[in-house]
């Protein structure tokens, strides 16, 4: 092999390499003996294992018990005789929470076709699985018609397609409308700063009233609705003790739905339908509120993914202890953000802090003070650092800073003052923190990024 074949081959191992560790996707590579010897960090995230309590163990760590010794028999047959395995199997997180994945195990062969290592590529697909179970459920259980068993299954294919949240939000009304055979149908988000309702996608609605009905919790109809976070179906509104007004001579008809969109127990915001249009009846039914339901709860899952709506910052994954944002929104955030430096070019830093010898400081001050501690550290951060820069709570004590067009140079000042304030925290015990600095450079993913920041720290 000459040496130009050679740079080429090294070229092919280094993409390869980096794809492996930035895909969404769950790789694990065993030894043809079933041996872990490699996990990508999509696995860490969803399994909830690191890396380091998986390798030299088999996969049968993720194993739920819901799947026959029959099953894996097949597995074992299909992937030893050279052959690829594809199959959903439930397996099980770290906490025990059961999870679906969408697998596929392939040999991986020598020179002399001899098999080696078997690779199993996999996606999560538990929210996908759990929807069409509840789909099927009410199918059965209500006769659900076939027009509106096919209507919402294109929906749900078409839905997680949106990058734009405009697009999509318009997508989720229009969809509402054609199922339910509805006029008006409006979706409602939550800005958490100003804690009122916004409507970013209607169908039959007045201009005016789109840009001016802003409801605050508790506030009207929308607001009792997300202030309750439980659904709300009114036949008649004129009779309906829980509204407490009389019918709108704008609307129609007196019935209407209205239900919160909730993602992990978290408000985004509400759906508001009215005027039901349907042949058989204009009073809306629990049948009418389980498909409305059902619609919401995936449009809530695509609402999380767009764009626009993260920098919008309209999710707002926190840390209860220091409502500083969590781990999970930081992994997401920073690859957002890497992203952005890639394609713009202006400056990113990553600050990286421990406090010093925490362990010894519980034990001798008791948890609750430790608790405290944390927190007001929280605050210090909140008080010092921008409010364009995303602070989390990285670990128990460890915190992370992603500073967007920020350079190295500009944080350490600012690093400084929150070392001093930290140290004036317990005058019986002085605190110290040590902090990591760094800046991102092109070809940098965001395992290099932390890497080269924990390094500095």
């Amino acid at each position: 092999m000459n040496s130009k074949d050679s740079k080429q081959n090294r070229l092919k191992l280094k993409y390869l390499s980096v794809a492996v560790e930035q895909t969404a996707d769950n790789v694990v590579i065993t030894s043809k003996d079933g041996i872990i010897e490699y996990v990508n960090p999509a696995f860490e995230e969803t399994t909830g294992y690191a890396k380091e309590e998986v390798l030299g163990k088999t996969p049968r760590v993720l194993k739920s018990g819901l799947h026959k010794a029959n099953f894996y028999r097949t597995l074992w047959e299909t992937i030893l005789s050279g052959k690829t395995f594809k199959h959903i199997i439930t397996n099980k997180k770290k906490t025990g929470e059961l999870f679906d994945a969408d697998q596929t195990i392939t040999p991986l062969k020598n020179a002399r076709g001899e098999i080696t290592h078997f690779v199993s590529v996999w996606k999560d697909i538990t929210e996908r699985v759990r929807h069409r179970e509840e789909l099927e459920a009410l199918n059965k259980s209500l006769q659900f018609e076939k027009q509106k068993f096919e209507q919402i299954l294109d929906l749900e294919e078409k839905i997680g397609a949106f990058s734009d949240f405009n697009k999509l939000a318009d997508f989720i009304v229009s969809g509402i409308v054609g199922v339910l055979e509805v006029e008006r149908c409006s979706l409602m988000l939550l800005d958490e700063k100003t804690g009122a309702l916004a409507i970013k996608g209607a169908v039959g609605l007045d201009h005016k009233i789109m840009r001016e009905s802003k409801p605050s919790l508790g506030e009207g109809i929308a607001g009792l609705v997300a202030k309750e976070r439980k659904p709300l179906l009114v036949e008649v509104i004129d009779t309906d003790e829980r509204v407490g007004r009389e019918n709108l001579p704008s609307y129609k008809t007196k019935s209407f739905l209205s239900v919160p969109v909730l993602l992990d127990h978290k408000l985004l915001g509400v759906v508001n339908v009215t005027d039901k249009s349907s042949a058989e009846s204009t009073v809306f039914t629990d049948f009418d509120l389980k498909i409305l339901l059902w619609i919401v709860r995936q449009s809530a899952v695509a609402i999380e993914n767009t764009q626009l709506y993260k920098e919008l910052r309209y999710l707002t994954v926190t840390d209860p202890l220091t409502n500083l944002y969590n781990y999970r929104h930081f992994m997401r955030t920073l690859d957002y953000e890497i992203g952005r430096f890639h394609r713009f070019g202006d400056p990113l830093s990553l600050l990286i802090m421990d406090i010093d010898d925490f362990k010894a400081y519980n034990e001798a001050r008791g948890a609750a003070r430790g608790d405290e501690t944390v927190k007001r550290i929280g605050d210090i951060l909140n008080k010092y650092l921008r409010e364009v820069d995303i602070i989390c709570r990285y670990a128990s004590d460890d915190f992370v800073v992603i500073l967007p067009k920020t350079e190295v140079a500009q944080v350490k000042l600012i690093v400084q003052k929150i070392a001093e304030a930290v140290s004036r925290l317990d005058p019986a015990h002085k605190i110290t923190m040590s902090f990591g600095l760094a800046s991102c450079h092109q070809g940098m993913t965001r395992h290099d990024f932390i890497l080269k920041a924990d390094a500095a720290l």
